[in-house]
């Protein structure tokens, strides 16, 4: 027997895609941002210093320092460039307010 909000009896609709005795429908994998994906990715290793993705649900590209900084270190953007501009910002206000350790890949 069917789920009653699936079928509702007496129906003249048609079953959905997953009611029970259905047969399977393949569902084709869809490859969403697959651009934003790759460059986020070449960005992340040409940055060692930087670990940076791309975020689906947002659309948004992140970095976050991956050395010891004196707070959480997080820039976002909305593209490639906008966010190595951020990093180098970023950068820069970190040796500035703090000396102690700054990674030979961001040393100037």
């Amino acid at each position: 027997m069917a789920h009653p909000t699936t079928i509702p009896p007496n129906s003249k609709k048609e079953p959905r895609r997953h009611a029970i005795g259905r047969p399977s429908v393949r569902v084709y994998r869809r490859d969403w941002d697959a651009d934003k994906r790759r460059a986020a990715a070449q960005l992340d290793q040409a940055e060692p210093a930087w670990l940076v993705s791309y975020g689906l649900g947002s659309r948004r590209f992140f970095a976050v320092a991956a050395w010891p900084v004196s707070r959480p270190l997080i820039v976002e953007a909305i593209n490639v460039d906008e966010l190595r501009d951020l990093m180098r910002e970023a950068e820069l206000t970190e040796i500035a307010a703090n000396r102690a350790y700054v990674p030979r890949e961001v040393r100037p």
